[in-house]
C-alpha cells in the first residue's frame, strides 16, 4: 500500500496488477499506460463508430463533426457463441475485426460487450430471460458443457484479431455480463430491492468460471476484463448505499481490472420532464466519485463504460460557481505537468468567446455543461478514464440510447466543444498508448 498525491489531497492507492499476470507484450503495455493516464485526462468513446453512421458522405459521425475520431471503439460479440457470421447489430464478424483493427491502428483503445443469446431458449436481445440461465451453464448444470463451447468461440474471435507488425494478438477491454443489476438479460442478478432468480453467488460463480476458462483453459491473453452494473437500480440515498449497490455481486479485485458503470439514468432519463437536472447531475458525480475512488483504492481502472447522449434533458441543467471554474480550467488536470494536459493547440474556449468557439448558449450545451462538468468535479471523477455513449441508431434518434450529434444537429457544436477541452482525449490527442 502506497501512497500519491494528487491536487493536494494524499490519496491510498496500491500496486496495480492485471487479472491475467501472463499478458502479452502489447496487453501489458497498455495496462500500464491506462493506469498512468489516470486522472490526466478521460477518453472519448463511442459503440460501433464506423458500422453505424447516420451524417451523409462520412465513415464517422464523429469525425464529421469533430474532425477526428473517437480514442475508444467499441463492438459487441453476440453471435459469437452461436457461430454466427454476423453479431446483434447485423454486422460481419469480419467487418466488426476490421473496426478493432483500424481503431488500434491509430493507437485507440478497443473494447467489445457480449450480449449473448439465452444459453436455454436462445433468444437474443429483448427476449433474453428465462428462469434457471446462470445455474443451467455453471458446473453441474444441464447447459454448462454447451456454455464452455460459447467461451471457446468467444476466445477464438478476441484472439483473432491481430497486430500485423508483431503478430500479437491486440489488447481489448472485455466487457461481459454487464449490467447485471438490472432484469434484463440472463446472467442479471437484479438489485437487492429488486432481485431476479440468479443470486449474487451464482453471478461471482459465473464471471469466476468464464474468466479462469479464457485465460487458463483457452490461453488468451489479450483481454483486460471490465465490471459495469446499471446505475439504475442503485440506491444513492448516500455514498455508502452507492458504493454497496455498485459492488452487489462484485466478482472480486483478482477478476476485475476495469470498474465500470453503464448510466443512461442520471445524463438522458425517458422522462425528462418529470426528473430534477440537479439532482440528477449530483448523482452523477456521486457514481463517478465513488467508482473512481474505488478503483484509486483497489488499483482498478475506472471508466464510464456507456453513458447516455447529453441532450434535452441535461440542456436543463444551470451550472454552479463550482462548474464554472472547473470549465474555465481550474482543476481540469490533476497537476500542471500531466502529459499533453494542456497541449491540445488550442486553449480550453468553453464559454471564452475565442474565434475557436464562440461562446455557447446554456441550452444547446449539454455535453460541456452537464457531463464534462461531472467528470472534472474532484480528483476521483478525474480518474474516470472513459465516457462511451452508444451506436448512431437511426431507430433511437431523440433518446438517451442514442449516440453522438451528427453534423449541422441542435447540440454538434457544443459536442465538438467538449472533444476539444482540454480533459478530453480523441485519437488524435492521445499520446502512445502501446
Amino acid at each position: 500500500m502506497g501512497g500519491e498525491t494528487m491536487g493536494g489531497e494524499n490519496l491510498r492507492s496500491v500496486d496495480p496488477q492485471p487479472v491475467d499476470p501472463h499478458l502479452n507484450t502489447l496487453t501489458r503495455t497498455l495496462f500500464r499506460s491506462l493506469h498512468q493516464a489516470s486522472g490526466k485526462f478521460a477518453m472519448f468513446g463511442h459503440q460501433n463508430e464506423t458500422s453505424n453512421v447516420i451524417g451523409p458522405n462520412t465513415d464517422s459521425d464523429v469525425h464529421a463533426v469533430t474532425g477526428t475520431y473517437p480514442a475508444l471503439w467499441g463492438s459487441d460479440l453476440s453471435g459469437v457463441e452461436r457461430d454466427e457470421t454476423t453479431n446483434i447489430d447485423g454486422f460481419s464478424m469480419g467487418d466488426v475485426r476490421d473496426e478493432l483493427l483500424r481503431a488500434y491502428t491509430m493507437g485507440a483503445v478497443t473494447t467489445m460487450s457480449w450480449h449473448s443469446a439465452n444459453p436455454i431458449t436462445f433468444g437474443g436481445y429483448g427476449h433474453n430471460m428465462a428462469p434457471g440461465s446462470v445455474a443451467a451453464v455453471l458446473p453441474g448444470g444441464a447447459r454448462h458443457g454447451q456454455f464452455l463451447e460459447w467461451l471457446d468461440r468467444v476466445a477464438s474471435f478476441l484472439d483473432s484479431v491481430v497486430d500485423g507488425v508483431s503478430g500479437e494478438s491486440v489488447p481489448i477491454v472485455f466487457r461481459p455480463f454487464h449490467e447485471h443489476t438490472g432484469d434484463w438479460f440472463w446472467w442479471c442478478t437484479g438489485s437487492p430491492a429488486q432481485p431476479t432468480d440468479t443470486t449474487p453467488e451464482q453471478f461471482v460463480a459465473l464471471w469466476r468460471m468464464t474468466v479462469d476458462y479464457l485465460r487458463d483453459s483457452c490461453g488468451l491473453h489479450n483481454v483486460l476484463y471490465a465490471y459495469s452494473p446499471d446505475r439504475s437500480r442503485i440506491d444513492m440515498s448516500s455514498e455508502s448505499t452507492c458504493e454497496a449497490g455498485y459492488l452487489y455481486a462484485y466478482p472480486g479485485d483478482d477478476y476485475v481490472d476495469v470498474l465500470g458503470f453503464d448510466d443512461y439514468w442520471d445524463i438522458a432519463p425517458a422522462d425528462v420532464e418529470a426528473e430534477r437536472p440537479r439532482e440528477r447531475h449530483d448523482d452523477l458525480i456521486t457514481m463517478l466519485t465513488v467508482v473512481g475512488r474505488l478503483a484509486r483504492e483497489r488499483g482498478k481502472i475506472a471508466a464510464a463504460t456507456e453513458v447516455g447522449s447529453p441532450g434535452e434533458f441535461a440542456s436543463r441543467y444551470v451550472m454552479s460557481a463550482e462548474d464554472e471554474a472547473a470549465l474555465a480550467g481550474a482543476g481540469a488536470c490533476a497537476s500542471a505537468a500531466d502529459d499533453g494536459c494542456a497541449a491540445h493547440g488550442e486553449s480550453n474556449a468553453v464559454g471564452s468567446g475565442t474565434a475557436q468557439t464562440a461562446a455557447p448558449s446554456e441550452s444547446d450545451s449539454p455535453w460541456t455543461r452537464y457531463l464534462l462538468t461531472a467528470a472534472l468535479a474532484n480528483s476521483d471523477t478525474r480518474r474516470v478514464l472513459w465516457y462511451m455513449p452508444w451506436r448512431n441508431d437511426p431507430g433511437a434518434a431523440g433518446t438517451g440510447a442514442y449516440g453522438t450529434p451528427v453534423e449541422g444537429s441542435r447540440y454538434a457544436a457544443d459536442f465538438r466543444r467538449f472533444t476539444k477541452h482540454p480533459f478530453i482525449r480523441m485519437a488524435n490527442t492521445l499520446p502512445p498508448l502501446y
